[in-house]
């Protein structure tokens, strides 16, 4: 093509560029849009003062202008037209899906239109985990769940991927010994949380209470033995530290010795080899927080912090002496009693007194302590629960038999401590019962009835955590006489509920043989 023709189409070409340039300019409608982002997710709280402002930089086209929302003109109450545009502030918003549409004449051309969705979104994601199966307390784990697609999954403050149908995926090495802490988060900020409990399968446990001086008795060892041998219990509980405050072994923590707790009443070694010769399980009995010694010696030793104490600032007088189980010395002084048994084979730690003082709290002070005594009290079994775990042991805590109608009563929440434990040993005593409790007219006339009616509230208080539940059963007489059949008939009641776990106590340690059998042994593995 010569040069000159080649001119004349660029020429040409740039005025129809023009042209088409001017025509667009001419016909342009520029909208400043404010207030919400097409595709936002709003929360009720962020749509309840919302304000939606529309700027047409184009004088000519602002007076024949429309706005609307879902495609109707919105209440004249809620819309100003301005000089520019609209200003729209409706009234709080329902949950629901919105599209703003704008209409706008200009010359020559039809309408320009235009149009943001957004969304009002005040229902929390939904986090749904099915109750785990039990695992063994040392077994690699998986759960499942599901949520919503879009939402933002933590587990502990950890992400977790979600995939495109809203389905999640936990693991763990071993079951988490505390509640694993689940958190979602939608697009509109709003949140749900879940507490994720995996349970452990707990062995079958039928056992009874031994003291330290008890297995430091010829006799009474013997008498206890004989028991095993003849297939009638399958466990023995050992203290490790009585209610008196006192480690009834050779330890070597180094506090016990310095406040003049220890009393070498036995070998700890050879007790447990003993029973494991005779593939008995041993759990280990701590009583936490009733502790005389511990009391007396930090109240001495300018260590006021650890023990419980009276609205007056005075050291709490009940039981000689309570320690104070806020207090982080306290918390370690009876783990590293735990440590040391689990460590020389000791199959659990039965948790005693892991609780506060009976009587009025508006009379007890615990230095430090942050929360609720329910919440305290939850925290040190998750504490203590946490290391133990690590060794693959199990952990338990003996509660009140109140404490599944009345928490508040002496601080222990069963559905908290249900979360932390591996299985609870409610105190069911039918002697320890006022008359009319639980409708049952004479509890410790009325032994099955008893133990059958509070064992199901624990059932029912500890329903969908799978913590097992390992009741004491009396076998001792307080205020009528108990033998064979009263003995016998606390455990029917409990297996009556499907609970074959249960643990003997008399303080004296001589126990009612003729209310066992090995049938009760063989008939749960």
């Amino acid at each position: 093509m010569p040069i000159g023709d080649a001119l004349i189409v660029v020429c040409f070409v740039g005025v129809l560029a023009f042209l088409a340039w001017e025509v667009w300019g001419a016909t342009r409608v520029p909208v400043e849009f404010a207030g919400v982002t097409a595709g936002d997710h709003l929360s009720l709280e962020a749509a309840e003062g919302l304000r939606v402002e529309i700027v047409i930089d184009r004088t000519d086209s602002v007076s024949g202008a429309d706005f609307t929302v879902n495609g109707a003109v919105p209440e004249d109450d809620t819309l100003d037209r301005t000089d520019s545009g609209f200003v729209w502030s409706p009234a709080p918003l329902e949950e629901g899906n919105y599209e703003l549409g704008l209409t706008a004449p200009r010359p020559v051309l039809s309408d320009a239109t235009f149009s943001w969705d957004f969304v009002v979104d005040g229902t929390p994601p939904p986090i749904d985990v099915p109750v785990p199966a039990a695992v063994g307390i040392c077994d690699r784990t998986t759960v499942e769940g599901t949520s919503e697609a879009d939402v933002v999954l933590t587990a502990n403050g950890e992400p977790v991927a979600v995939d495109g149908d809203g389905r999640f995926e936990l693991s763990f090495d071993q079951p988490p010994a505390t509640p694993v802490q689940l958190v979602a988060t939608d697009a509109a900020g709003n949140r749900s949380g879940h507490d994720l409990v995996v349970p452990t399968t707990y062995s079958a446990s039928q056992g009874v209470h031994v003291t330290a001086a008890a297995w430091g008795h010829d006799d009474l060892r013997n008498g206890i033995l004989d028991l095993v041998d003849r297939g009638l219990v399958s466990t023995v509980e050992l203290d490790l530290k009585d209610e008196g405050g006192i480690v009834g072994y050779d330890t070597e923590v180094a506090l016990a010795h310095t406040i003049g707790a220890v009393q070498n009443l036995y070998d700890l070694d050879e007790a447990i080899k003993t029973l494991k010769d005779r593939n008995v399980r041993v759990v280990g009995r701590i009583v936490a927080f009733r502790d005389a010694p511990l009391a007396d010696w930090a109240w001495s030793h300018e260590r006021q912090d650890m023990v419980a104490q009276t609205a007056e600032g005075e050291k709490l007088g009940t039981y000689g002496g309570f320690t104070n189980f806020a207090n982080p010395d306290v918390q370690q002084y009876n783990l590293d009693i735990a440590l040391e048994g689990v460590d020389a084979g000791i199959d659990d730690i039965l948790w005693d007194y892991v609780r506060r003082p009976e009587g009025a709290l508006s009379g007890m002070v615990f230095p430090g302590m942050g929360g609720s005594v329910t919440t305290e009290v939850a925290d040190f079994l998750a504490f203590t629960g946490s290391a133990l775990r690590e060794r693959c042991a199990y952990q338990g805590a003996s509660v009140f038999g109140i404490a599944a109608d009345r928490p508040d009563a002496v601080g222990q929440d069963v559905g908290l401590i249900a979360q932390r434990v591996d299985y609870i040993a409610p105190m069911l005593y039918p002697s320890h019962w006022v008359r009319g409790e639980y409708g049952v007219a004479d509890p410790n006339r009325q032994p099955y009835d008893i133990v059958k009616a509070t064992l199901a509230d624990f059932q029912a208080k500890t329903e969908g955590t799978g913590v097992a539940l390992v009741p004491w059963i009396q076998d001792f007489s307080l205020g009528h006489p108990y033998g064979p059949d009263e003995v016998r008939a606390q455990i029917d009641a409990a297996r009556d509920l499907g609970v074959d776990d249960w643990l003997l106590w008399n303080a004296s340690v001589v126990y009612t043989d003729q209310a066992l059998d090995p049938g009760l042994i063989a008939s749960v593995g």
